[in-house]
């Protein structure tokens, strides 16, 4: 059906909707439009995206609703510093990817981590998403082929994707880069998506710090001028690493969230359950430890 006026305004209420009260607002929509209706949603309503349309059940959390809510109004220039297995890559990587996909084909992603195959895992996770997903292709048919490989100009993990779109670009709707071993060249990319830049072995030296950080730097004549936005995921290993670099010179605003409500070893889980936690605590302990950096401009013990 033609979707009803009421929509324009329904956008905001979903953004400031509670967590128990959003299923209302989707059944609402879902009703009164069916498939145009959960269109639209997964347009608007990351958090819908994710666990309806992507089939992320695992995602249904207050907790990660929030997160959800956080990044959807506020997505570029931040650097998330989140909890491992927090669903940080889950909700601005692979999720974030496809929803400005199908909000706008025409976009152009390039998505950078350490080096090329780290990158790449990320890649084959929305690939295989976007030619596999049923509900997806159904919903967007103007954006997504039925058979991509077979379809789309580029449909691989190490070269990108093109999905459906009018202009013809040199560069895929998606591509995967390294910043140590595979920086491309004449690219220019309208996002660009820094995802696991800093690991545990690039921590290590300050030659190998440095070399990092020259490389985000270079990377950024990969935007496509003045109007390309930037997102950052990441985990630190060291105060002395890029991120640090870029958080002392307001290169990136921070967006911090520990395992725990307070930051430390102590509190209490804001997603993992206590069980689990405490299990994590009894045979990670030393990762956790040398992981205890909640607050990234400061060194405060004790916090993860």
């Amino acid at each position: 059906c033609a979707l009803p006026i009421y929509l324009d305004q329904l956008a905001p209420d979903l953004q400031h909707a509670p967590f128990d009260k959003v299923c209302d607002l989707w059944e609402l929509v879902e009703n009164d439009c069916g498939d145009a209706g959960k269109a639209w949603l997964g347009r608007n309503d990351r958090f819908y995206l994710l666990t309806r349309l992507l089939h992320r059940f695992d995602a249904v959390h207050p907790w990660l609703y929030e997160r959800c809510r956080e990044v959807e109004a506020s997505p570029d220039g931040y650097l998330d510093l989140w909890a491992r297995e927090h669903y940080k890559s889950t909700i601005i990587t692979f999720s974030g990817v496809i929803q400005e996909i199908i909000r706008d084909p025409e976009i152009t992603i390039g998505i950078f981590s350490h080096t090329k195959p780290v990158a790449r895992k990320f890649m084959l996770q929305i690939k295989e998403e976007l030619e596999r997903n049923e509900d997806l292709i159904r919903l967007y048919p103007d954006v997504l082929y039925a058979n991509p490989r077979k379809e789309s100009p580029k449909w691989s993990v190490d070269e990108g994707i093109i999905v459906k779109r009018v202009g013809n670009p040199k560069e895929c709707t998606v591509e995967a880069h390294g910043l140590i071993d595979a920086m491309p060249t004449g690219r220019h990319f309208r996002k660009l998506k820094y995802d696991d830049v800093i690991t545990e072995k690039n921590v290590t030296n300050p030659d190998q710090i440095r070399k990092t950080t020259e490389r985000v730097e270079l990377s950024d004549n990969l935007g496509s001028g003045p109007g390309t936005t930037k997102e950052f995921v990441g985990t630190r290993y060291s105060f002395a690493d890029s991120y640090g670099h870029m958080i002392e010179h307001g290169i990136v605003k921070p967006r911090v969230y520990p395992a725990t409500d307070d930051g430390t070893l102590e509190g209490q889980p804001v997603l993992l359950t206590p069980e689990a936690w405490e299990e994590k605590k009894r045979s990670q302990r030393s990762s956790i430890a040398a992981q205890m950096l909640q607050n990234p401009l400061a060194g405060h013990e004790n916090t993860f």
